[in-house]
C-alpha cells in the first residue's frame, strides 16, 4: 500500500507514510529470501473466517 495510485485502496492506517524501517541492506535481504518462497495468485471473498482457514491452511500445511 505504498504505491500513489488511484486503483489502490484508501490509506485509512496511514501505513503509506510509514518508513519500513531497518538498513537499505537489511530490507534488501528481506527481499531476497522473500523473493525465493513460492508465489501463489490468490481470490478471497468477504467470508473473514473462511480466509483465515484457507491462509492457515496454507500457511501449516
Amino acid at each position: 500500500m505504498s504505491e500513489k495510485s488511484e486503483d489502490r485502496y484508501p490509506d485509512v492506517f496511514e501505513l503509506a507514510r510509514v518508513n519500513g524501517g531497518g538498513t537499505a541492506k537489511s530490507r534488501r535481504e528481506v527481499a531476497e529470501r522473500l523473493a525465493t518462497l513460492q508465489h501463489h495468485s490468490v481470490v478471497m471473498g468477504h467470508d473473514v473466517t473462511t480466509n483465515a482457514d484457507f491462509l492457515l491452511k496454507l500457511a501449516v500445511g
